[in-house]
């Protein structure tokens, strides 16, 4: 992925003599409604004016082929996602459970969409999954 045009935040800001300022902040390139407050704050208290609202504005990139590569989950074969067959899944991340979109090749596809077919296919039993929080290795004391 090639940045074009990086991420930035835009600010306005009503200055103590009444004017209003609309410009890019030198070094915040993304506000969250806490640090917006915090900001807030802290220009009131320096008496340079009041910050009344902010936008984030999003990143211009350009995608390369390489961007678009994978590999078949269940089989590990080079694929690309444009063209692949995927579904949404559960995975663990930091001790959460998050959803992930999981590609197959169209070989794996077709054999998991056939196994159990007319009750419970093997992709459904995948869709459905959600790993548990116990070790999957053996720890030695």
């Amino acid at each position: 992925m090639k940045i074009i045009e990086a991420r930035k935040a835009e600010t306005t800001i009503k200055r103590p003599d009444g004017r209003i300022d609309i410009g890019i902040h030198p070094k915040i390139d993304y506000f969250t409604p806490g640090l917006f407050a915090q900001m807030q704050k802290a220009m009131m208290d320096a008496g340079r004016g009041e910050v009344i609202s902010y936008r984030n504005i999003e990143a211009v990139v350009e995608m390369e082929e390489s961007d678009y590569q994978t590999r078949c989950t269940r089989c590990g074969k080079q694929i690309d996602t444009r063209t692949a067959k995927h579904q949404r899944e559960w995975t663990r991340f930091g001790g959460s459970k998050v959803q992930v979109d999981a590609h197959y090749c169209d070989g794996c596809f077709s054999l998991l969409r056939s196994i159990g077919a007319g009750e419970r296919t093997e992709l459904e039993e995948r869709a459905g999954y959600v790993p548990s929080y116990e070790l999957t290795t053996k720890t030695d004391f």
